[in-house]
């Protein structure tokens, strides 16, 4: 086996026309005309048919990837392909049309075949080659048999564009066909390393159906393995989008492995490869690149900051002092907008760490210099990482204002992936202000984009988000598929941060589930030392560890702990945190902490006073009425249960708060009608707490008199009131005239 390294594309020309494959241009007279890729990939197809009639249904196969078009669609192709070859009119020019059965080419084509390829050792330093081997195709869809062999043409174009070399299709076949293994593209490039060949090896396998495809790829070089997935409606397409970060991969592999050369060479090379991996949403794999360039005294002020943005990202400690050295290269080659770059970047790191007051009057200054020096990308990425800092710190009107701003900036045509940032941030936004049950659709699409461009970092995101959505409009199964799948793809990924906050959310679930080898799990994951070694993750450590202990029985032993993860989760920027609170009540009452249940009462009261959406007048209202109902004011208790499940409306709040609000209503002796717990959807069926009430209202004749004398009895102020319906054999029904049930 040899590597490989084309140098040339092919092209065809054609009367006066010339079409290169390599660049996707079309000369006529020698001029590049404007064409789309569709009527581009129609003309060459026919071209390389060599005067073969090509049938509609061939077109609709191998030009538009099988979808459902109308013969309208292709005659209006045609027509373009003939506009963009200079034909007018009637005439057919080169396409000629096949009454009833097609179209063909019919002049004769002058082909110049590509260079040969040439052996790997010829390479220049920094240069990099792919082996696409042919793709597995699992979809029972009839007409994309071609994708086996065709995918390998159209990731070829992508990848080439990016300076990557890639083994012809035929040689690709030969290698694939003559592997004897289950993983053809593993033992290839395991015996190319063996031979000392540095050049990547791709397997990819589609599947899917009714348009909706999935193609998962594997990278092995320098023998590791990089695998993602792309969803979408064209094969063709997500074999473009596959193409685009294997080349970025198979590139900086190739730029690491080469020895560092500062001249203007390099510098080009390392300015392609960071405008790439920000179009592709993967500068953080570039750390350790960045950090070698940034030793060097020509390293360009765009690297520093990519690198401390990456730093940040990750709360390394060198932030500071490498966002300060951004600063002074800054003001050095009078580029102010760098500067505040350097500060926004500070500011998401001092956030990070729990320190927010120096984390707000960063971001605050930093916007004041990125609006009067920055545009374009910086500015839209700015006005986005501004965003996100400001909104975990609860200013989300601020946050909320910024995102617009930002939106305004975006060419969404040109910048797929702040496009993408854009969304993230909604739902991010959303998911902070806690209105999330009523607006499902936007975490839906936002969650299609960064599947379509094989964002696995923000899909891993935009999953948790998803997760709160369902869990709050009551789909436990959903939400919890969503959880475990941003666990899959932040653990790919190696987003420690995400995999932090969907490892909690998960415990949560667990909790609230009764499920306690879940959250023990959950608690095992954390456990691991480069999570718990992070802020975030000893916080979300010791709030599920606090959580066990009450699934436990432990409740007495559980608040000091919750207390604690409670206040560093704040600092943090804590997201759905405000049936938290709840959570903190009720282990309080439950240790018989009346005062520490109190304490929690007067947080929020201070907290209500800076803050005051609804979500926090919610919990506040909520806890008032924990704190009644446990003192036997239960009329007191039932109106401000109402008050606050009114306020919790489109929140995961008020799924925990209505169980509550029905035994209360139970408790007052009303009727809460015949299946008071529909809205809460699965939480009904799938919490204890649920299960409960439905099971009490099911029998609300037979202890209806029980419930109200039970809680007359505890409202005396005795000591060791005497429960009347011990004799139920029901110890849930004494414990919930104490402690309302909340799936908290």
């Amino acid at each position: 086996m040899t590597g490989f390294n084309r140098v040339q594309g092919e092209e065809y020309r054609f009367d006066n026309c010339v079409v290169r494959s390599d660049t996707r241009e079309l000369l006529r007279d020698g001029m590049p005309q404007k064409i789309e890729r569709r009527t581009f990939d129609l003309i060459l197809y026919l071209i390389k048919l060599e005067g073969r009639v090509a049938s509609k249904d061939e077109l609709l196969e191998h030009v538009w990837g099988n979808h459902y078009v109308s013969d309208s669609v292709i005659a209006q192709s045609i027509m373009k392909a003939r506009k963009a070859l200079g034909i007018s009119g009637k005439e057919d020019g080169p396409i000629k049309t096949i009454h009833r059965v097609g179209y063909r080419f019919v002049r004769p084509v002058q082909r110049l075949p590509g260079a040969a390829f040439a052996p790997q050792e010829d390479r220049p330093a920094g240069a990099a080659s792919v082996i696409w081997l042919p793709t597995d195709c699992a979809s029972p869809k009839a007409g994309v048999s071609w994708v086996r062999y065709g995918l390998i043409s159209v990731a070829s174009v992508a990848m080439e564009g990016h300076g990557v070399s890639v083994a012809p299709a035929g040689e690709a076949i030969r290698l694939c066909e003559s592997a004897k293994a289950d993983n053809p593209a593993q033992a290839i490039a395991h015996a190319l390393r063996d031979q000392g060949q540095d050049t990547g090896v791709v397997g990819s396998q589609l599947s899917g159906v009714a348009g909706h495809y999935q193609l998962d790829w594997q990278l092995y070089l320098d023998g590791q393995c990089h695998a993602n997935r792309v969803k979408g409606e064209s094969p063709a397409e997500m074999a473009l989008v596959a193409a685009q970060e294997i080349a970025f991969l198979a590139r900086l592999h190739a730029l690491q492995a080469s020895p560092l050369s500062p001249n203007a060479s390099f510098w080009g090379h390392i300015d392609a490869l960071l405008t790439l991996a920000e179009s592709l949403n993967q500068v953080d794999r570039m750390a350790p690149l960045l950090a070698q360039c940034a030793e060097l005294p020509q390293c360009p002020v765009q690297v520093l900051a990519a690198l401390v943005e990456v730093l940040a990202q990750r709360t390394d400690r060198s932030t500071p002092g490498m966002a300060e050295r951004l600063s002074q290269r800054a003001r050095q080659s009078c580029d102010s907008a760098y500067e505040g770059w350097a500060r926004l970047c500070l500011a998401k790191f001092h956030l990070y760490v729990g320190e927010a007051a120096v984390a707000r009057q960063q971001a605050m200054g930093a916007l004041d210099v990125l609006r009067r020096h920055a545009s374009g990308a910086l500015l839209s990425r700015g006005l986005m990482l501004a965003t996100h800092v400001l909104g975990m710190l609860g200013q989300h009107g601020d946050a909320q204002a910024l995102l617009r701003e930002a939106q305004g900036t975006v060419d969404t045509t040109l910048h797929a992936s702040l496009s993408c940032e854009v969304q993230l941030r909604r739902c991010e936004l959303a998911c902070l202000q806690a209105d999330i049950a009523a607006t499902g659709q936007p975490f839906q699409e936002a969650l299609e984009l960064a599947q379509r461009l094989g964002f696995q970092s923000t899909e891993s995101w935009l999953r948790v988000f998803c997760a709160m959505q369902c869990l709050a409009a009551g789909r436990f199964t959903d939400g919890h598929q969503h959880l475990e799948a941003a666990r899959e793809a932040s653990e790919q990924r190696g987003v420690a941060r995400a995999l932090i906050y969907a490892t909690l959310q998960t415990g949560c679930f667990h909790a609230r589930n009764g499920n306690l080898a879940g959250l023990e799990q959950c608690l095992s994951r954390l456990g691991d030392p480069q999570l718990r070694d992070t802020a975030l993750g000893t916080a979300a450590w010791r709030w599920l560890r606090a959580r066990h202990l009450v699934l436990s029985g432990q409740a007495r032993d559980a608040f000091a702990l919750a207390e604690q993860a409670m206040r560093e989760l704040a600092h943090l920027g804590l997201w759905w945190g405000e049936d938290n609170w709840l959570f903190m009540a009720q282990v309080a009452l439950l240790g018989g902490h009346r005062a520490m249940a109190d304490n929690v009462l007067a947080e929020l009261e201070a907290r209500q006073l800076l803050h005051p959406a609804a979500p926090r007048r919610a919990v506040l209202l909520a806890v008032q009425g924990m704190l009644a109902h446990h003192d036997g004011a239960q009329a007191q208790a039932h109106r401000l249960f109402e008050q606050a499940h009114e306020l919790a409306r489109h929140t995961l709040m008020a799924q925990v708060l209505l169980p509550g609000l029905v035994w209360l209503s139970l408790v007052n002796g009303r009727q809460p009608g015949a299946n008071p717990l529909a809205a809460a959807g699965d939480w009904a069926e799938l919490t204890p707490e649920g299960r409960h009430v439905q099971a009490v209202v099911l029998r609300q004749s037979q202890w209806g008199d029980a419930l109200q004398q039970t809680a007359l009895m505890l409202g005396t102020g005795t000591d060791n009131p005497v429960p009347v319906v011990a004799d139920a054999g029901d110890a849930a029904l004494i414990r919930y005239m104490q402690c309302l049930p909340l799936p908290v």
